[in-house]
């Protein structure tokens, strides 16, 4: 499956069901970037409306704002995570993305995974 994430010129997701509206295949999809559609404005209620038929993967991550996306363990941010995952399936892909290379002073990742894998479970249930 090939799925087009919400970035770039496509934030939203009723930016990204516009650029997959013409395309009709059921190989092609949606990958919900959650930061980048809630800097878009769009509440993930309307992501997931725009996007329910054809989302694939989602990826989440949390940040302190807008203004300072340096990555934040996961409930630490400002990011409504909860609010995304409680739209989802139960067997939805949900991943984490932890950007440090771009973030230096961002807290390793290796010893945050117990816990976010802990917290998301826990959103999960």
């Amino acid at each position: 499956r090939v799925l087009v994430e919400t970035h770039d010129s496509h934030p939203t997701g009723r930016d990204l069901a516009r650029l997959l509206a013409p395309v009709d295949h059921p190989a092609v999809g949606a990958l919900w970037d959650l930061q980048h559609t809630v800097l878009g404005g769009e509440p993930p209620q309307a992501t997931h409306r725009a996007l329910a038929g054809r989302l694939g993967h989602v990826q989440v991550k949390d940040v302190a704002s807008a203004a300072d996306r340096t990555p934040l363990p996961l409930g630490a941010g400002t990011l409504p995570i909860a609010a995304c995952l409680a739209l989802l399936p139960a067997d939805a892909w949900v991943c984490w993305e932890y950007e440090v290379p771009w973030y230096p002073e961002a807290a390793p990742l290796a010893p945050l995974l117990g816990a976010a894998a802990a917290w998301l479970a826990g959103l999960r249930r």
